[in-house]
């Protein structure tokens, strides 16, 4: 593995495609400017833009050819060395025994012509080789894995994993069923009322449903119709997009990482150490939960895990996307074993119930007053609708929010109005724990309190609100017994 080798063929190709995705918008921005206000020279300053829109998304994939082109690697004093650049010459270096993964991923171009990106990664830093062929991964990685435990042996004596075993995989009917039962009909209707605007200045939509609309009429029965229209094609989209993502998904474990496949047009495979987790968090919606199911992930923080252009950037992955709680339970018991799976104990006093509704209700009740006066004289029904929607998310949040202690983790429980979240914390992963009150909360013995643990590049909260204050403080000294031991060993 010491000769210096190069990135596959595949990879200009692959280059192109990413850079057109990557600036996709601003490709489809520029192309919408020059429909509009058409392709005339004599107007030069309409196409001054759109022109140097398209120029940068040039520059960009041309930039990602020479990257391509110059980028070599290879393997010396055990270390592995990546170069590019021509007139900018930069070399990384990693050193192999502090290699914490090494992922893959294949985009619908890679699948074509058999290219493999490669991501591997250590606790600060990471090399990502886009693309070589599968055959040169296989090598690479299977070097550098073996290469690794052999260092470590010389160093002392470790632990060596087991060859991965499935744990965990979606089937076709469990994907269809979570897909269904997604949230990604929001997702969706954001970016089709995102582009609306734009796309009808071109197409002239609106014109062109203009006799539809008068065969409906203007009531607000066509309205109704319309949005219930628009909310089952953002559905069924969200349905797809769901299903294609988790496709052929699969979790396997070797004792010390856990593996996580899936994806159709874009196969993705990362590693997860567990010893690296910072929190788990069991997310269910209440039909999930009405039907028995629930998903899991956990968080992570390093400074290598968001290189990856989709990771989350809070470190979150999703570990059992969809499962049956009871299994899930059982199989989150066995990979990550450290932590207490526990119920939590309802703790929010009555008195908090209106405090969590009454300020959303005076500010829709302004709203609606004002839109009902001056622009639409059938507002009063969507105010009366957020009106319940507020208090039904008020009384989730009052019946199902709570907390349990247990030794050195806390289990923390958020509801809203669709959803509820339970935190797993470790006290030793917490970095901060905030109280909140004023002058109306500590006349009625109440006050919030803020969790914190390190996620990705930022952070993650886990928040109750409105608790008894006598609660809040005693999760307030729970923590500080940790601050204080610590201060005592240092």
């Amino acid at each position: 593995m010491s000769e210096t080798r190069r990135l596959h063929p595949i990879t200009y190709l692959s280059k192109i495609f990413k850079s057109v995705k990557d600036n996709f918008l601003t490709i489809l921005l520029a192309g919408f400017l020059f429909l509009k206000n058409g392709f005339n020279l004599n107007d030069i300053g309409d196409l001054i833009f759109p022109g140097i829109l398209l120029f940068f998304a040039v520059i960009s994939i041309v930039l990602g050819i020479i990257e391509a082109l110059t980028t070599t690697y290879w393997i010396a004093d055990d270390k592995l060395f990546v170069k590019s650049g021509i007139l900018s010459v930069t070399t990384k270096e990693l050193y192999i025994a502090r290699i914490q993964s090494v992922e893959t991923t294949r985009n619908i171009v890679n699948q074509i012509f058999g290219g493999v990106i490669l991501d591997i990664k250590t606790p600060g830093d990471g090399i990502k080789l886009d693309t070589i062929s599968k055959r040169a991964a296989d090598e690479l990685t299977h070097y550098l894995e073996t290469r690794k435990n052999n260092l470590g042996d010389a160093v002392e004596e470790v632990h060596q994993p087991s060859a991965f075993q499935s744990y965990y995989q979606l089937k076709f009917k469990d994907i269809m069923l979570m897909s269904v039962t997604s949230g990604a009909m929001g997702t969706v209707l954001a970016v089709v009322f995102g582009l609306y605007s734009q796309v009808d200045e071109i197409l002239h939509i609106s014109e062109r449903l203009s006799p539809l609309q008068k065969e409906i009429g203007s009531s607000f029965y066509s309205i109704a119709v319309t949005v219930i229209l628009g909310l089952l094609l953002s559905y069924i989209i969200g349905i797809f997009v769901t299903a294609l993502k988790y496709f052929n998904y699969e979790l396997t474990y070797d004792g010390e990482r856990l593996k996580i496949r899936h994806g159709l047009f874009e196969v993705k495979e990362r590693i997860v150490v567990v010893k690296q987790i910072q929190a788990v968090e069991e997310k269910k919606s209440f039909l999930r939960q009405w039907l028995g199911y629930t998903s899991f992930r956990v968080t992570i923080t390093s400074d290598a895990a968001l290189e990856s252009e989709d990771d989350n950037v809070l470190g979150q992955i999703d570990v059992l996307p969809f499962i049956k709680r009871k299994e899930g339970l059982q199989v989150m018991a066995q990979l990550v074993p450290d932590y207490y799976y526990n119920e939590v104990e309802r703790i929010i006093p009555k008195r908090s119930l209106r405090r969590y509704i009454q300020w959303y209700w005076l500010v829709i009740i302004v709203a609606t007053g004002l839109v009902q006066y001056y622009l639409f004289d059938k507002a009063w029904i969507i105010g009366v609708v957020l009106l319940i929607l507020t208090f039904i998310s008020g009384w989730m949040r009052y019946r199902y929010s709570g907390y349990e202690i247990q030794d050195n983790q806390i289990t923390v429980r958020e509801t809203g109005l669709f959803s509820s979240t339970i935190y797993q914390l470790k006290e030793d992963r917490l970095i901060s724990v905030h109280v909140t009150d004023h002058y109306f909360l500590e006349k009625a013995h109440l006050a919030s309190i803020v969790l914190r643990v390190s996620a990705g590049s930022l952070f993650t909260d886990a928040s109750l609100k409105l608790v008894e204050r006598a609660d809040a403080e005693r999760i307030y000294d729970w923590f500080l017994e940790k601050e204080v031991r610590q201060y005592e060993e240092s």
